[in-house]
């Protein structure tokens, strides 16, 4: 997909630009690169709401098309890639006004805050565009001293090209409007959702253990995500090493790639479990590896609303989480799941061991998360509360 020219169109489609009054709308989400990771699958199944609607949807990638553009091209996109280099490139924005301005797209919904510095001003260039934003993680709450400062400004500089800036949660919210960084009165929490009828299927449990080696009756506490710090996946390998004694035949499978996963090999080897940590490196289909779990495991020191864990619930998955970020008000410890004060690793050893230890307990943890997942967390509910704020925009426009 690599591109000899300044911008990539890949699966260019009939041009056919349908206005809100007939109800289609041609909407252009905006990222750096489709990339894996929870933002990305959000995005992903955006776009496949958004088609199965009727909508027209592009994706502008600022920087590089990604490992998910092909599935995203599948689900009915037109993938556009501006191919900016490291670094900050105003001549980005006249790209980026110029595709506007042959798309002519009804919204603007950029889902990174890079993503909307580039094309909240090429937008603001080329016509009165609605532009939307969504932020995904606090990255505020990720940083301290003049890391925390420097996030702060240059979500304040951005978001003055934001017509509503969407949390994914309520605590990123009250994050970002706190020191006035965004005006409240842009600010809206939309909760991510997922199509939860994709991951009821659990026929291939069996099938993913022996692809990955981990014996049938092992017991397998595994997680999904990029193998990165702020996960804190290492309090997962320290937890295993207290519990096999009680469950010898206890696996842990770490799905997923990322900057930490050689330290998280030594580490694993340090402490004499390597031959028990399965590592799967990159998936494109991170999803399918929560069948070939008992238990799924959280250990962030951040997040927003993770995908992972609306996916583990809906593929029949007890869950164990880090009460970080938005996870408390989505998970109901001792009722959809069990909650532990971040970095306690006594607390994560004790909640693991009350689930692995107690099948009716994993049992009633599994039948109230579908059913939250149902309830609170599917596509179509996120799909229409985007696709409401979009009209309500369009009408004031």
């Amino acid at each position: 997909m690599k591109s000899e020219h300044p911008v990539l169109t890949i699966n260019s489609r009939p041009e056919r630009e349908p206005g809100p009054e007939a109800g289609a709308l041609h909407i252009v989400h905006g990222v750096l690169s489709l990339d894996v990771g929870g933002l990305e699958r959000i995005v992903l199944d955006l776009i496949r709401a958004g088609s199965c609607a009727g909508h027209r949807v592009s994706v502008m990638c600022i920087e590089k098309p990604g490992a998910l553009a092909v599935e995203a091209e599948r689900l009915g996109a037109n993938i556009i890639s501006l191919d900016k280099p490291p670094g900050r490139f105003s001549a980005i924005i006249g790209k980026a006004a110029s595709v506007l301005n042959s798309l002519q797209p009804n919204v603007v919904h950029t889902h990174q805050a890079g993503a909307l510095w580039y094309l909240g001003q090429a937008a603001r260039s080329v016509g009165r565009v609605p532009v939307v934003h969504t932020e995904h993680g606090n990255h505020v709450a990720q940083t301290s001293g003049l890391s925390r400062l420097k996030t702060r400004l240059f979500l304040h500089q951005t978001s003055r090209y934001a017509d509503r800036f969407f949390c994914v949660s309520e605590e990123i919210a009250k994050t970002v409007v706190r020191w006035r960084t965004v005006p409240r009165a842009k600010v809206e929490v939309v909760l991510n959702g997922i199509p939860v009828d994709k991951f009821a299927d659990r026929s291939q449990a069996l099938a993913v253990r022996q692809e990955m080696g981990i014996p049938a009756p092992a017991r397998v506490i595994g997680t999904v995500g990029r193998l990165s710090e702020v996960k804190r996946q290492e309090l997962m390998l320290r937890a295993a090493v207290r519990l096999v004694g009680q469950f010898p035949a206890l696996w842990l499978l770490l799905v997923g790639d990322g900057p930490e996963r050689e330290r998280l090999e030594r580490k694993a080897s340090e402490l004499g479990i390597r031959d028990r940590v399965c590592f799967t490196g990159y998936q494109p289909n991170p999803e399918r590896f929560l069948q070939a779990m008992d238990v799924f495991t959280l250990t962030s020191r951040s997040e927003g609303l993770p995908v992972s864990l609306l996916e583990a619930w809906a593929s029949g998955v007890p869950v164990v989480c880090s009460a970080v970020g938005g996870i408390p008000k989505v998970v109901t410890n001792g009722e959809d799941g069990l909650l532990f004060p971040s970095g306690d690793e006594q607390a994560l050893v004790v909640a693991l061991k009350k689930v692995l230890g107690d099948r009716a307990f994993a049992d009633r943890l599994v039948t109230a998360g579908q059913n939250t997942a149902i309830k609170k967390y599917s596509l179509e509910r996120m799909a229409h509360e985007y696709d409401q704020h979009y009209r309500n925009l369009l009408a004031i426009r």
